[in-house]
């Protein structure tokens, strides 16, 4: 997979040129003829919808087309993915999401009216992102071993939020309960952005995110940083200790964003958008923003997605216990 300094590297030996070279077909391909529908199964403000409005405008101007990021949430994602895997493999529609929908959802013991293995066409993954835990300031614990002494005298008084049932950050938050003997009670909502305001206005003391959504809130005081679930350190909160260093041995929490075309898409369109999107990725923008926000910049090509979506689905599959006990 192409790492951020890879992207980079390549970005810079085109001599700062943005639109990379497509081959002769696939510039004669006529796709989009139309505007493209970037769906985004959550609320505004999680990472998926970061990344995408990131990469709108640039997508929009490599392909010619006005791109539109539509905001599609419920269910953890699946309402608005289900909503992509039935529409027509052309390239017109095309979906952003994590982990969530794509390889978690079949786990939970609820139909999702789609099949993730078939009725989808990869594109590219585009982030990995570090899931972290932050609390009100009005809580009373500054580190988390303090966080989890007070969890620990309240058994299931404390209460986390997350971007739903079945999504990376609710499998953040249960591995950490089941890993420290905690009950910290977990509160579902519609994506990352409407638990973030629970939080940021006290509903809900604590919460499982993603560290690009959570850094500017955690700079501004509203929330307090306790720990990132990454193995290492972020260089964008250096300050902020791993919750394996903090206490909790063994313990790893990283998320993905990936982009997904419906089952069936003609291979010359699937050059193009990789293009297209490949492309957008490595705009400077683009770039500075989302490593200041903590995510590792990916331009995979598909089957190198593809490969990463049938590991995860196997890998979710083993903890599917932590989301059936859930529902």
């Amino acid at each position: 997979m192409t790492t951020r300094r890879a992207v980079i590297a390549a970005f810079a030996a085109c001599g700062g040129s943005v639109a990379l070279p497509l081959p002769r077909a696939l510039a004669q391909t006529a796709y989009p003829t139309r505007p493209v529908r970037i769906i985004v199964p959550f609320a505004p403000g999680g990472g998926a919808d970061i990344v995408s409005r990131l990469i709108q405008p640039h997508l929009q101007n490599l392909l010619g087309q006005a791109v539109i990021v539509e905001n599609r949430a419920g269910a953890a994602g699946r309402i608005g993915t289900g909503v992509v895997a039935k529409s027509d493999p052309d390239g017109h529609t095309v979906l952003v999401s994590t982990e969530s929908s794509l390889v978690i959802a079949p786990h939970i013991g609820q139909s999702i009216g789609y099949d993730p293995l078939k009725d989808f066409a990869p594109v590219s993954l585009l982030t990995r992102n570090t899931v972290m835990l932050v609390v009100h300031p009005s809580v009373p614990a500054q580190t988390l071993q303090e966080f989890m002494a007070l969890a620990r005298a309240n058994p299931g008084q404390l209460f986390y939020a997350s971007s739903g049932v079945g999504g990376p950050n609710h499998l953040a938050g249960e591995i950490f309960n089941r890993t420290t003997g905690l009950q910290i009670t977990h509160v579902p909502f519609q994506g990352t952005g409407l638990a973030l305001q629970a939080v940021i206005s006290n509903q809900v003391g604590a919460m499982w995110g993603f560290m690009a959504g959570l850094i500017p809130h955690i700079r501004g005081g509203s929330l307090r940083a306790l720990a990132v679930g990454g193995s290492e350190r972020s260089a964008a909160l250096p300050n902020v200790p791993t919750v394996a260093e903090a206490g909790v041995s063994g313990y790893e929490a990283v998320s993905w964003i990936g982009m997904v075309a419906p089952a069936g898409l003609p291979v010359p369109v699937m050059d193009k958008l990789w293009g297209a999107v490949h492309a957008a990725m490595a705009e400077k923008s683009v770039t500075d923003n989302l490593a200041s926000g903590g995510s590792e910049i990916v331009a995979s090509k598909p089957e190198e997605f593809r490969q990463v979506i049938e590991r995860d689905y196997a890998k979710y599959g083993k903890l599917s216990d932590l989301f059936k006990s859930a529902n």
